[in-house]
């Protein structure tokens, strides 16, 4: 070999390529790739124009495709050593787990015009968060994606900018007809804990076995527990077991029944109850993170013929977006090192995680509850929000010798990390621990994040938006101020753009922008709130513990304590309050820039839950300035009236027009959408002052 390569040097560069490359071809011919992908096959069911056939900007006509992947998984191999209990599955005759996924794909008909990038939507419980986003049937409003299509678009921002749009079913627990995955078994029984905490009296009976919870093995289990407690971090008492039973109500009597209990008293409003008992036959959670890992790099790298891949170029960089749960799907995602597929090679080149905050989820352990959020909205010490935080490596000093660990440092091993935007609103920090995702434990150094990442964060909105003009109850609940409306929806698509060409092109993005250490991130004591007639401030938040599951929960997925073992509370800061109330740093969008009130990212939902540091969930308060100088003089409110901000309506528009503007200079908002953030913001005005006056 060495007489070989010695004699070919002395040929010229150009024949030396022309050689390298026909020798790529004959090993990528006869590698194991086709071996190891673990997309088997795929199904399409149907293809259809998208929108009826409307031309989307240059475009052209756009066609929607639906089917099911087909996945089988080696146990042994490198992504199948990343799925809980995947041992205890059955195997088919090759001795791989099998198992599917829905997926819907838009992409546009002619795909010489087509963007050449995938955008590909982590679904947020079987619906898109991207509408009002990226596309707007109506706004703010989360649609079923397997019925995609059937309503018209009031706006078509991501196909007329040529992007193919995906999505692929993940979660197990859904519904048929929704989007999902179809998960084997764990041939296993183990322990498992459903949480009741109740918020209005007259209730007796929980239903077990549906989404965030599971069927008990049987309904005898004498064993079973039931406890109460009033706060988080104290022990539970033991409920007489003859004081409760697995069975419904039926005729007056007790039905013995596996999925669902029955208390002879009544479950106190504002209390925590824990049943304790033995399950059955856990799903693979773990195998959604695997499937979007084979389905990204298939679409990618091919493997498996289908007519789906008929124009590969469709398919040449992929983007993942995911909101909320989805992004801390996509956390998990990257922690778990599933960015690398078989073959060690990339899956997603670039990742927008919104609203995560510095938390993961329920995702992959035995008897997992994907839905499940954390203690901010009630998901009862659920495996959330849980170390690291960081994009590097951080130690924990509270828990002992190597517990140093960092979100990317399998993806940073295997060279997988993709360009990373997280976007966080208000509520990141004061309901989602979102201050741990670049500061240490304590709070008391900041740490940098990953050199592929940015962080945005959008002052003075909440997780979940409110609908215009503000309310205070919906079929969610009903909270103590009117719900927050303000929305980053238009710099989101700026965004987008701004992430596809940094994966394209290498173009820099803007530059983070997010409240710092020792400036505009504080403790919530340091915060200092204006007085707000009838208004009041948060005395407390909910706190993150550190949290043991039992020895082998890290390793192996397996909880053994439940409920956990609570140490600490890790250290969570909050943005400092402007004299009006609103947040300091990050990006102020104009409504909050130019605004007609405080906008938060904290609530209280009613009743109002102290004892378990419940505030709002995920929705933030919207409370309007006074209308003029005597009226907050009258009252006693500590910020400046409209009237004293804006001589009138011409005013105000002129100086939001200056503030969209200004974002367009950094590349956080389109020129385009300029006249429609502007004429959005005027009917904001004539609802809230015009009526006034």
């Amino acid at each position: 070999m060495a007489i070989v390569f010695s004699r070919l040097r002395t040929l010229g560069t150009s024949v030396l390529r022309a050689i390298a490359t026909s020798i790529c071809v004959v090993w990528i011919a006869f590698s194991p790739a086709s071996a190891l992908a673990e997309v088997v096959r795929v199904d399409i069911a149907t293809v259809t124009p998208w929108l009826g056939g409307r031309t989307l900007g240059k475009v052209g006509a756009y066609e929607k495709v639906q089917g099911r992947v087909y996945f089988e998984l080696d146990p042994e191999s490198s992504t199948g050593r990343r799925v809980t209990d995947i041992t205890l599955a059955p195997r088919n005759p090759a001795g791989k787990v099998a198992f599917s996924s829905d997926f819907v794909l838009v992409r546009p008909r002619d795909h010489a015009r087509a963007r050449h990038s995938v955008l590909l939507e982590i679904p947020n419980r079987g619906l898109t968060q991207a509408n009002g986003s990226f596309f707007s049937t109506a706004r703010g409003v989360s649609y079923d994606l397997m019925n995609l299509g059937s309503t018209a678009l009031s706006d078509a921002f991501v196909f007329e900018n040529g992007f193919t749009v995906a999505w692929l079913g993940w979660e197990f627990d859904l519904p048929e007809g929704e989007i999902r995955m179809n998960a084997p078994a764990a041939n296993v029984n183990g322990l498992v804990r459903h949480s009741i905490i109740a918020t209005s009296p007259g209730s007796h009976l929980a239903r077990l076995g549906s989404s965030n919870s599971y069927c008990a093995s049987d309904a005898a289990q004498p064993d079973a527990q039931l406890l109460v407690r009033s706060h988080f971090d104290e022990p539970g008492r033991v409920l007489p077991r003859a004081s409760w039973a697995f069975a419904h109500v039926e005729a007056g009597k007790l039905v013995p029944d596996p999925c669902s209990i029955v208390s002879l008293d009544e479950f106190a409003p504002g209390r925590i109850y824990d049943l304790i008992y033995r399950g059955a036959n856990p799903p693979l959670a773990g195998l959604g993170e695997a499937a979007v890992s084979d389905f990204v790099s298939w679409l990618k790298f091919g493997g498996v013929s289908s007519t789906l891949r008929d124009h590969p170029e469709y398919f040449s960089r992929v983007l993942g977006f995911g909101y909320s749960q989805s992004g801390r799907f996509l956390r998990d995602f990257l922690y778990r090192g599933f960015n690398a597929d078989e073959l060690g090679r990339q899956a997603f080149d670039g990742l927008f995680i919104a609203s995560a905050g510095a938390g993961r989820g329920s995702f992959n352990h035995r008897y997992a509850m994907p839905g499940a959020a954390g203690n901010s909205v009630l998901s009862d010490l659920r495996p959330v929000d849980l170390f690291p935080f960081t994009d590097g490596m951080e130690n924990d000093p509270l828990t002992g010798a190597g517990a140093e660990d960092g979100l990317l440092r399998l993806a940073e091993a295997s060279h997988t990390v993709p360009r990373i935007f997280y976007t966080y609103s208000s509520t990141e920090y004061w309901a989602r621990a979102g201050s741990l995702a670049y500061t240490t434990v304590d709070g008391a150094q900041e740490l940098p994040l990953s050199t592929a990442a940015r962080l945005y964060f959008y002052a003075g909105t909440p997780h979940s938006p409110y609908p215009f003009p503000p309310i205070k109850n919906s079929r969610a609940g009903s909270y103590e101020n009117c719900g927050n409306f303000a929305r980053a929806d238009w710099s989101f698509r700026a965004l987008l753009l701004d992430l596809d060409d940094w994966v394209a092109k290498g173009t820099a993005p803007p530059d983070s922008a997010y409240p710092h250490l020792n400036a505009d991130l504080v403790s919530r004591d340091h915060v200092e709130f204006p007085n707000i007639p009838g208004v009041r401030f948060p005395a407390y938040m909910p706190r993150n513990w550190r949290v043991d599951y039992g020895p082998d929960f890290l390793a192996g997925g397996i909880i053994a304590n439940e409920p956990p073992k609570l140490g600490q509370p890790y250290a969570i800061l909050v943005p400092r309050a402007n004299r009006d109330g609103n947040d300091s740093g990050g990006i102020a969008l104009p409504e909050v820039a130019v605004p007609l009130g405080t906008f938060t990212g904290w609530n209280y939902q009613l009743p109002v839950l102290p004892d378990l540091d419940y505030l709002s969930g995920l929705v933030g308060s919207f409370i309007p300035f006074p209308a003029t100088a005597r009226e907050r003089k009258a009252s006693g409110d500590a910020r400046l009236s409209i009237a004293e901000r804006y001589p009138d309506r011409d005013d105000y528009v002129e100086k939001v027009r200056t503030s969209a503007r200004n974002l367009v200079s950094r590349r956080l908002l389109r020129s385009e959408d300029v006249n429609a953030v502007v004429a959005e913001s005027a009917t904001h005005w004539d609802h809230l002052v015009s009526v006034r006056q």
